[in-house]
């Protein structure tokens, strides 16, 4: 029974995305425990998507210091593999290789960004924005972890601190709940 707009309405997510805000269906299954994501479309030029899901469930501590360590790990990985990968260069006497045309019809060309390293950031109990695309923070008054994703680091956290400040004992997603 959980609603996003319990957390955030559009007009919230307007004021702290810049843009007009759509909320999407989300017609993929969850786990067993767990609502399903919040996920918006931002009117920009391009569109942006954004999206927060909540887990409440009891082993959620765990699973949030898990995840922690997992894209702390794996976001300096892939800045080692950027940065070696640049700092490489073609091979002496390599010919570079003809790039096909582009096929007008395949859509926009995607926006390629260098990888970004994580990064704590102060919102909940503890914050850690990752990869140049996610925040992940425990909340610090209901026992949950949040999930935040969307291509800006400052809106990542004004859109983190929002829910974060939204977020209570007697609305947040968990089983069962706290009040009738």
């Amino acid at each position: 029974r959980f609603a996003c707009d319990s957390i955030a309405t559009t007009d919230d997510l307007a004021a702290v995305l810049g843009g007009s805000v759509r909320q999407l269906d989300t017609p993929s299954s969850v786990p067993r425990g767990l609502p399903r994501p919040c996920n918006y479309e931002v009117t920009s030029q391009p569109l942006e998507y954004w999206t927060f899901d909540f887990d409440c469930r009891d082993n959620m501590k765990q699973t949030a210091d898990r995840l922690f360590a997992q894209y702390t790990r794996t976001s300096a990985e892939l800045v080692a593999q950027y940065n070696a990968a640049s700092d490489a260069g073609p091979e002496a006497g390599a010919a570079a290789e003809p790039r096909a045309p582009r096929n007008p019809d395949a859509g926009p060309e995607p926006i390629r960004r260098a990888p970004e390293d994580a990064t704590e950031v102060q919102v909940g109990a503890r914050g850690l924005d990752h990869h140049g695309q996610g925040l992940l923070f425990i909340d610090d008054d209901a026992p949950c972890y949040v999930r935040i994703v969307g291509p800006d680091s400052a809106r990542r956290l004004a859109l983190a601190q929002l829910v974060a400040q939204k977020l209570t004992f007697a609305n947040a997603p968990m089983t069962p709940r706290p009040f009738p």
